[in-house]
């Protein structure tokens, strides 16, 4: 059995790379170009009077993105916009597609190092009281000109007027802004030193495959990501994140020489773009802590997560109770039942799902009726009355939908028709030539006088000969052309299959409505769509709470219950051969064969409704292999909040439950093992390496831990209560815990340690199509 896993995607062809920033060689900002040239001969400068040594200058203006940014530059927000879940151990960040744009404008620390101008802030429900109380992301549309003006009580941004003036085009242009408390500011806003650690380039070569559907796609190319300071509360509540501007707003940060300026005043930032989330309590375990769980209760070699009663902790004494102590391993249940007689008794029954292989039948007959299906234990004198049930189970559902049974006669009506037609002989010929020979020769008058002739009369007449020829009821079948078109015969008989299945003109249209539905009916009920759960679990004890189980699927179980659709409407023997030539092996649109064993797990856990899309990846081989595709899956439900039903073509030597792979995210994570529901107070974060052909893949926790004991990751923070990073304190905890001595962690590698990577746990099998599954150690990849 696995611990969790830490990837960025299972596809082993991605490849991304972080770096540190992408300066423009020219930033925003008025430049003087100035050109002179001299002329020399052999080498020696020839005297022009001073005429080609006079310099020329050319004033250029480079410009840059100032008060607004264009929409198309944004390439994914997370959390994603509008949207409320579980983001109390995750960092919102920004990712633009214009690389250089957070490095396009100058912006130096006191100590002239070169920082982002953008900064992402995340203020909570509360905290923006004069623009956007409730966090539903509004902002206060102001012209440059207003934020150049003067306003009562509020800092404006100091713009720098000499190195780039503000023209009167600017002014006039319109941009979003925000006021936030000069309290709230110096609560969330990062310091000089921390900027470089928040914002990194993401460079993703052409190798890389597009991930599951998500607002932050990591696509082929550079982005340019900003990331915020500051975790959602695990209490929940609302939050707007801000990518604002800090033109001029450097001195003001905290730790900045204009810190306490006007501390009473609010400052009015210029917001290029914000969105909106909700984070919603976590009062229940994380993914680590709950798959965890199944990994403590497999029992020995797995044998306890096989969908099956426990069984019995108590020596068996004799055949009998071993033969007991074996059905419960199967997956049978003993159950009350009636038998016809109207003896109350017990049988055995089983689901679909069977905790060991069940090899098919080969030459399997059709049933008609449940009384078919019916197994007589003769040494027990009881019954097993599993395919019996899924014959009536079928038959329930199939009478439960009303479209389907309307549609299925209507089929059999053309099918019939078609092979009358297909199905006329000679003798059949020969038969209507004589009926027409004797309505020539008088017959007609003769049925006419019988028919008008009273019926008590011509029952005295007729009496002394013989009995009306009515035809008994019994033999009303034989009178079509289908006469004897039994499914025995037409397997036996080879030419008369081949008239009645010849592709020049199909028995019916494989386009036609009726059959459409039909068959689409039917493949749904083979994957037990509409099957009552208490059929597929008859007992809760084989699926208690927070549990996984893993099964086969019998297939003579699915089959009968084919079979129980399909005896709606049986008129007659023919209508068994209607089904055979539409949905048999060589029919008009014959059901698909699976190409190996079904199987599957259900999962009943707070991993359904805490996860929607749970990541289920089934792979044929125990190991990982490169570029190695998942078997098929069949069907993928939710029956429930809680419950979760994956059926699988094939048998899987391994299975990795995964959070959903959204893209690549910051933040912290949580321990493998237990946990509250704040990850601020246990959180951990899992260190990565930094060089050689692993880097990026996570390290031993028990080599490189973080946080290191005595220390949580609560000491890394400003304030518990806001839960802002202390983002240098924590670059420098990181470097130490890597081991990495006579530098700081670099941007780039920060944010290579800040990955809040999807979790995965993988369960090994040792199974065959004839073994039972059992789960193993399958180590860290």
């Amino acid at each position: 059995m696995s611990h969790p896993e830490y990837a960025l995607d299972p596809d082993p062809s991605l490849n991304v790379q972080f770096v540190d920033s992408l300066v423009p060689t020219l930033t925003a900002g008025r430049y003087t170009l100035t050109a002179h040239q001299t002329l020399t001969k052999g080498g020696d400068r020839v005297d022009t009077d001073n005429y080609l040594d006079a310099p020329a200058t050319q004033e250029v203006e480079v410009r840059a993105p100032r008060f607004t940014v264009q929409p198309e530059w944004i390439h994914g927000a997370y959390p994603t916009p509008g949207a409320g879940g579980l983001y109390d151990d995750v960092l919102p960040h920004v990712t633009l597609d214009r690389a250089t744009l957070p490095w396009e404008r100058e912006a130096k620390a006191h100590d002239g190092t070169r920082l982002p101008w953008l900064a992402l802030l995340v203020f909570a429900e509360g905290e923006l009281p004069g623009t956007d109380p409730h966090c539903l992301g509004r902002t206060d549309a102001k012209t440059v000109a207003d934020l150049t003006g003067s306003e009562s009580g509020v800092v404006l941004p100091p713009f720098d007027r000499d190195a780039d003036p503000v023209t009167d085009d600017d002014k006039q242009q319109v941009c979003r802004t925000v006021l936030v408390p000069r309290s709230v500011f110096r609560a969330v806003a990062p310091t000089q030193e921390e900027l470089p650690f928040l914002t990194h380039v993401r460079r993703v070569d052409e190798r890389h495959q597009r991930m599951a559907p998500g607002d932050d796609l990591i696509q082929v190319g550079d982005y340019a990501v900003v990331v915020g300071n500051r975790l959602p509360s695990a209490k929940g509540g609302r939050y707007v994140a801000h990518l604002v501007s800090l033109e001029g707003w450097l001195s003001y940060l905290p730790g900045g020489a204009d810190e306490a300026k006007d501390p009473g005043q609010a400052v009015r930032l210029i917001s290029l773009w914000s969105w909106a989330f909700e984070t919603i309590p976590d009062h229940f375990p994380g993914f680590a802590a709950l798959t965890g769980h199944f990994v403590d209760t497999e029992g020995a070699d797995g044998s306890d997560l096989l969908l099956r009663v426990p069984l019995p902790d108590r020596p068996l004494s004799g055949k009998d109770q071993q033969e007991v102590a074996d059905r419960l391993g199967r997956g049978y249940l003993p159950v009350s039942c009636r038998t016809e007689s109207g003896r109350s008794t017990f049988g055995w029954y089983r689901g679909p799902f069977t905790a060991q292989y069940v090899t098919p039948e080969t030459d399997r007959a059709r049933r008609r009726c449940a009384a078919e299906a019916l197994i007589h234990l003769d040494r027990y004198g009881v019954f097993d009355v599993s395919l019996a049930t899924a014959f009536t189970a079928g038959r329930g559902v199939a009478l439960a939908d009303h479209q389907f049974g309307a549609a299925l006669l209507r089929l059999r009506g053309k099918v019939q028709r078609a092979a009358e037609k297909k199905s006329r002989t000679t003798a059949t010929t020969g038969a209507r030539a004589r009926v027409e020979h004797l309505v020539a020769n008088g017959l007609a008058g003769h049925l006419g006088e019988v028919l008008t002739t009273p019926a008590r009369t011509r029952q005295a007449v007729d009496a002394p000969a013989r009995r009306p020829g009515v035809t008994p009821v019994p033999a009303a079948t034989e009178l079509p052309a289908t006469a004897g078109l039994g499914p025995e015969r037409l397997r036996t008989d080879a030419a008369l299959r081949a008239r009645l299945t010849s592709d020049d003109k199909p028995l019916v249209d494989p386009d036609d409505d009726d059959l459409v539905l039909v068959r689409n009916r039917l493949l749904g009920l083979r994957n037990l769509t509409g099957v009552p759960f208490a059929h597929l679990v008859p007992d809760s004890r084989m699926l208690p709470a927070e549990s996984l189980r893993f099964f086969y699927v019998d297939a003579d179980w699915t089959a009968m219950l084919l079979d129980g659709a399909l005896s709606v409407g049986l008129a007659h023997t023919f209508d068994l051969t209607s089904d055979d030539l539409v949905f048999g092996p060589t029919g008009v649109a014959p059901l698909p064969p699976l190409a190996a064993p079904v199987t599957g797990l259900l999962l009943r856990s707070e991993l359904v409704s805490g996860w929607p899309a749970l990541e289920v990846r089934p792979y044929a081989n125990p190991q990982a292999a490169e570029g190695e595709p998942t078997l098929p899956v069949l069907r993928r439900e939710a029956l429930a909040d809680d419950v979760l039903l994956v059926l699988v073509e094939g048998v899987p030597g391994r299975v990795e439950l995964a959070e959903p792979q959204q893209g690549v995210h910051f933040g912290i994570d949580e321990p493998e093992e237990g946990g509250s529901d704040d990850p601020i107070v246990d959180g951990i974060i899992r260190l990565r390496a930094l060089s050689g052909d692993a880097i990026g893949k996570e390290l031993d926790p028990r080599q490189y831990p973080f946080p290191v004991a005595p220390d949580k990751l609560s000491d890394y923070l400003r304030t518990p209560a806001d839960a802002v990073l202390n983002v240098k304190k924590l670059a420098d905890g990181l470097g130490n815990a890597l081991k990495i001595k006579d530098r700081p962690l670099t941007p780039s590698e920060f944010a290579i340690q800040m990955i809040n990577a999807a979790q995965r746990r993988t369960f090994t099998t040792a199974s065959t199509a004839h073994t039972p599954f059992t789960t193993g150690d399958h180590p860290n990849g």
